[in-house]
């Protein structure tokens, strides 16, 4: 019998969820092989919490080479184009052909065109950004130690987070938590008046995929944190020593963090094409890129057909939907059965907005508090796919309970 080759691209939400939704009888027809710039799975809702020293960075990785099994290959490499004509991928040092493709290469922050954003902003997008920002926050803290109360300090030691969506809120709260709570008590010639969070939205409210009154709630828990809402304020530029709102007025900080979008990761397509919306790539209800029916698009990188055409959001809850949707298609495309359409089932939402506080939103009902982390913090412990690594989360978040955050720099 000759082996259909699949191949799947990404290993991160929707890329592992498809592996692991593979039936025993498509593992035996085909050939799978899993590609990946990193040689781990990241569970991305994490990042802010590594970022405040909370949590261990090996925590919330786990190796590809252990949730693949050792019948299928992993390759660890750079994807540089597909040829949808010949069907094939073009690696850093190898071409590699498939009969079926799954492209989930997923996202990378997006600065919509504003000057200086990308030049002077970090980001929270990868376990190496979390530790570049974890070390920033010890830096300034270091060099404020060293300079005397007044102006200079005080703007070293702002902290401006500019996306009041999930990520920023996040690491808003873990933030404040790492200043207020573990960098006062050891630094104590610095006031806890000299350091200064701000939260920059565009909008009105925060979290705005909320309803009004946990956004509410969280905005009132934000602010009892210490962290200063600027709601309504749009960021025209970024410079080294803060960023220009629309306005005209200019806010000054040592550390601006951008958190406001982001964008399908760009893939060239040498040969066939994509029909693309947005930097994203067309699908049709079945997760079939609508010009190259051999290829599924599912996640971040994927536009799915909605009614108002912006397509479904780029959230891990949706790719891992598609994932375990794309699984069964491919089986009923190789028995020649007909595809199921895509449906998403929106199962809640949930926002972490520091130690033991968040909201929650499931099937219309509303939590917050300590309810809400705590059901925060069991959904994301079993999006693990190891037991090992769910223990070692468990163990940090215990631990956490009587210690001070991490404050080592690396």
């Amino acid at each position: 019998m000759i082996k259909k080759k699949l191949v799947i691209l990404g290993g991160g939400f929707g890329g592992i969820n498809t592996y692991r939704s593979l039936s025993s009888w498509l593992k035996e027809q085909c050939e799978i092989t899993l590609i990946d710039k990193n040689n781990y799975f990241l569970f991305t809702p994490l990042l802010a919490e590594v970022a405040g020293g909370n949590l261990d960075n090996h925590h919330v990785v786990e190796p590809l080479r252990d949730i693949i099994s050792k019948k299928d290959t992993f390759i660890k490499d750079t994807i540089k184009s597909i040829n949808t004509v010949e069907k094939k991928v073009l690696l850093s040092d190898r071409e590699l052909s498939y009969d079926i493709l799954v492209n989930t290469l997923g996202s990378e922050t997006f600065f919509y065109g504003i000057k200086g954003a990308e030049e002077y902003s970090y980001v929270l997008k990868s376990l190496g950004d979390a530790m570049v920002l974890k070390n920033r926050f010890v830096d300034v803290m270091e060099q404020a130690s060293k300079l005397p109360q007044g102006k200079e300090r005080k703007q070293l030691l702002t902290l401006m987070i500019v996306g009041g969506g999930p990520t920023g809120v996040e690491l808003a709260g873990e933030a404040a938590d790492l200043f207020f709570k573990t960098f006062v008590d050891q630094y104590p010639h610095i006031d806890a008046d000299d350091i200064e969070i701000l939260l920059v939205n565009s909008g009105p409210h925060i979290l705005q995929m909320f309803s009004h009154r946990l956004q509410g709630y969280a905005e009132r828990v934000l602010e009892k944190d210490n962290i200063r809402l600027l709601k309504s304020v749009t960021v025209t530029e970024v410079d080294a020593d803060g960023v220009v709102c629309e306005d005209g007025s200019r806010i000054d900080a040592g550390t601006v963090v951008w958190t406001a979008g982001v964008t399908a990761n760009a893939i060239e397509c040498e040969a066939g094409n994509f029909e693309k919306d947005r930097g994203r790539i067309k699908v049709n209800e079945y997760l079939q890129a609508t010009k190259a029916p051999e290829t599924f698009v599912i996640g971040d990188v994927a536009l799915f057909p909605t009614e108002d055409g912006r397509g479904l959001p780029m959230t891990a809850q949706i790719a891992k939907q598609q994932g375990v949707q794309t699984a069964a298609n491919i089986e009923k495309l190789l028995k020649g059965e007909e595809l199921t359409k895509f449906t998403y089932n929106e199962k809640g939402l949930l926002a972490s907005i520091g130690s033991f506080d968040a909201i929650a939103e499931i099937k219309g009902f509303h939590f917050y508090g300590f309810i809400a982390w705590f059901m925060w913090r069991t959904v994301y412990l079993f999006n693990f796919a190891s037991w090992g690594k769910r223990f070692h989360i468990m163990a940090d978040w215990t631990i956490n309970l009587f210690t001070r955050r991490d404050t080592t720099r690396l």
